[in-house]
């Protein structure tokens, strides 16, 4: 992934640097960067970038399956996290923030785009992703017949699934990452897991693959 095509602070100016930028010295921990983040410098909004993106895409775009949709949620993440960043009471856990703040992304756009299928705006929801061509069309096909498997699953039960089986995480984590009950998120993980294999079962491709590989995961 490349930087941020646009400056994060918009088109308010810039203000002087009051922190020291890591350019000359050690990498800055984390506290330090929300410290920064805070004053507005700018280098801390490209270091906590640099850090951090490579996890939330990753998060994204294992969830989403388009690489195009996961670029563009990366750094709308990151505007409202740096926007937010003064509500962060532990500057410690800045990662923990962004991470959250992903997940709360991810769910936001899976419910936008189970509006949009219900209206009919397209068959899935989505933009079609182009034609893969080469040796890995096929494995490819088989990736996206499985990510639309997923779309059929509600936004909260798609995340809570991919969180566990997609990210490995655990059950407490979950819900840490989406505010929910220890029980809710067990709830949810059932639910998507029986509506997985069971739609998987229609298709002999996919039911092979879950058999062969003990479920995603």
């Amino acid at each position: 992934m490349g930087n941020p095509r646009r400056s994060w602070w918009g088109i308010h100016p810039r203000p002087p640097l009051r922190l020291v930028s890591p350019a000359g010295g050690p990498e800055p921990d984390d506290v330090t960067l929300v410290r920064a983040l805070a004053a507005r410098e700018e280098w801390a909004a490209t270091a906590t970038w640099n850090r951090y993106a490579p996890m939330v895409y990753g998060l994204l775009d294992r969830a989403l399956g388009s690489a195009g949709e996961s670029e563009d949620l990366t750094q709308e993440v990151f505007l409202r996290v740096f926007a937010a960043i003064r509500t962060l009471r532990d500057p410690s856990a800045l990662r923990s923030f962004i991470y959250s703040s992903a997940v709360r992304m991810l769910r936001w756009h899976l419910r936008g785009k189970r509006i949009r299928r219900l209206l009919a705006l397209s068959d899935s929801g989505e933009l079609p992703d182009r034609a893969s061509s080469g040796a890995d069309s096929e494995g490819r096909e088989l990736l996206q017949r499985f990510y639309r498997l997923l779309s059929l699953l509600s936004a909260n039960d798609r995340t809570a699934y991919a969180l566990r089986h997609i990210e490995g995480l655990s059950l407490e984590e979950i819900g840490n990452a989406t505010g929910a009950s220890l029980a809710t998120v067990k709830r949810r993980i059932k639910r998507a897991s029986t509506r997985v294999a069971i739609l998987a079962k229609a298709d002999p491709e996919l039911s092979q693959y879950f058999a062969g590989a003990g479920g995603l995961r």
